[in-house]
């Protein structure tokens, strides 16, 4: 005779309760599914319930502050047309950073934003930049990450 069968055998008996039951019934189930999973030890990367996108933008003399929170759930529309992000750079400011060494080509958007939609992006600070400002003798920090 099988748990299951056991188990809804107590509840017909009265010797458990139907909610008492359903827990049991839960607990081998849970059981059963993380057995039929391999044993890969400590998980090296665990999945993260992500709220926000956030961009910040600070400088040294207050010059600028920018902080922008937008809702993971709308990371999906932008995953949509995340292969397009390089295209809605312009061309100028994109060969500008090329000159600079910064090839934004290579970078694949929709991997990351798949990755922060499952939780499983392994660094939540995808971008963090310090950069002396000449023209405001300042310094200028830019941070993404996701919370």
């Amino acid at each position: 005779m099988s748990e299951q069968q056991r188990i809804l055998e107590m509840i017909e008996k009265g010797q458990i309760t139907a909610a008492e039951g359903m827990e049991l019934l839960e607990a081998i189930n849970m059981g059963k599914e993380s057995a039929s999973e391999p044993d890969v030890g400590i998980m090296s990367n665990p999945i993260r319930n992500y709220k926000y996108f956030k961009i910040k933008v600070n400088a040294d003399n207050n010059s600028v502050n920018v902080n922008v929170n937008i809702p993971i759930k709308l990371l999906t529309t932008i995953g949509e047309i995340a292969d397009k992000l390089t295209v809605m750079v312009p061309t100028d400011a994109r060969k500008e950073m090329e000159a600079k060494g910064i090839d934004i080509t290579s970078i694949d958007f929709a991997k990351i934003i798949e990755e922060i939609l499952n939780g499983t992006i392994e660094d939540p600070d995808i971008i963090d930049i310090e950069v002396w400002d000449e023209e405001h003798q300042s310094t200028v920090k830019v941070k993404i990450y996701v919370e």
